[in-house]
């Protein structure tokens, strides 16, 4: 080896090193699972009359299956994101501090009414819950797709069992007028006074239980935290979208260990376990999605992830899920290359707005009154389609 190669070698080396210590990046992550749930009532239908029906879907052949609605997996998700922000005093908006499912168009105060980029950027900023989860505002008229995203939970066909089971609540009184019982009452007398208490009044109720493996999809895009989508410019700093991104995968971890949903306070589910498959994205390229209830979605999948050049890991339990999301939280969001990124919290669109009221203001003082209203200078207020809120 010559001088000169081994001078570029020293030279390489280190530099290589040194890129390694840079946390790598995430665009997006999708997890795809089948997870073994028992005993549990986490969605339903509702109840008619004294009956509560469980949740029913069709698959595209016509078969019917149960199922847990991608709103309960998204609202178990929120309320884990929103227990972390309290525990941990991060920036929540007046709406999600009491954690109201309307979030930012419950507290539209300070929001900018005459510009819709400045308005969704203090949204964003000042609530993270606002910020991951999505929103929509009536006035000024905004919305905010979430980064959180998650399918129905579906019973695996021929693997999933369902029953509803028949409960009574009783209310006991006394025959006869109530005598108070004193210390001289002998046995004879405390078994005839039980003997005339009768069942005054009983309700009968049906709730259903249900036991399976269900098919789990739910899509998490860490390049759209902070991402102003009226501009298309970051409101937050890398700093703060990568504590964000953390928080979403913390949440993600508590909403798969303890799927809080309904009905746990009588039929808490028996989780048996989850296996699956974890894609991860670290180029703007988006992962491919295909579903759990194909036997051999991991194979196909595997072989998809390597023609897109996107990286995969697979699980056969529980804790070897939550180590992969723990080793994912080493890495920081994707950051696209928008132009005229804001520095300082300041937004472009700021500046934009200033201009057009400046330009306004020279307009209006060479202009007459007629002139203005010839010239048809009106501002018409953009309407955007509401988002899937949960």
């Amino acid at each position: 080896m010559t001088n000169k190669q081994e001078l570029q070698n020293a030279v390489q080396e280190p530099q290589a090193q040194g890129t390694s210590q840079f946390p790598q990046v995430v665009f997006e992550i999708a997890i795809l699972a089948r997870v073994k749930w028992n005993l549990h009532s986490l969605n339903n239908e509702g109840t008619i009359g004294n009956v509560t029906e469980p949740r029913t879907i069709a698959l595209w052949d016509g078969t019917k299956t149960d199922g847990v609605s991608g709103e309960m997996m998204k609202h178990i998700h929120a309320y884990w994101t929103w227990l972390q922000a309290k525990t941990r005093s991060l920036s929540l908006c007046p709406a999600c501090q009491s954690f109201r499912p309307q979030r930012a168009d419950a507290a539209p105060q300070g929001l900018n009414p005459n510009d819709n980029a400045q308005a969704m950027s203090t949204a964003i900023t000042r609530c993270v819950l606002c910020d991951l989860h999505g929103f929509l505002v009536q006035r000024p008229t905004i919305h905010r797709q979430s980064v959180v995203e998650f399918g129905w939970v579906v019973g695996v066909p021929g693997k999933f069992n369902r029953d509803i089971h028949v409960h009574a609540r009783h209310a006991v009184a006394e025959r006869g007028q109530e005598e108070e019982a004193s210390e001289e009452q002998t046995q004879e007398q405390a078994a005839e006074r039980e003997g005339r208490t009768e069942v005054a009044a009983q309700m009968l109720y049906h709730r259903p239980t249900r036991s399976g493996v269900y098919a789990l999809v739910t899509l998490f895009q860490p390049w759209r935290i902070g991402l102003n989508e009226v501009n298309y410019t970051y409101a937050l700093d890398s700093n703060e979208r990568t504590r964000r991104y953390q928080l979403a995968l913390t949440a993600y971890e508590w909403t798969l260990k303890r799927p809080d949903g309904a009905m746990t306070t009588t039929r808490f589910p028996h989780i048996e376990g989850i296996e699956g498959i974890v894609l991860i994205s670290r180029l703007a390229v988006p992962v491919p999605m295909l579903s759990p209830l194909r036997e051999d979605y991991r194979e196909k999948l595997k072989t998809l992830a390597e023609k897109q050049g996107i990286e995969f890991k697979e699980f056969n339990d529980l804790d070897e899920l939550v180590n992969i999301l723990s080793k994912l939280q080493e890495s920081t969001p994707f950051r696209m290359p928008f132009p005229d990124t804001p520095a300082d919290g300041e937004t472009a669109s700021t500046e934009q707005s200033a201009g057009r009221r400046r330009g306004r203001r020279r307009r209006e003082a060479t202009e007459t009154p007629q002139e203005s209203t010839e010239s048809g200078e009106f501002e018409e207020s953009s309407s955007d389609s509401p988002a899937d809120m949960e």
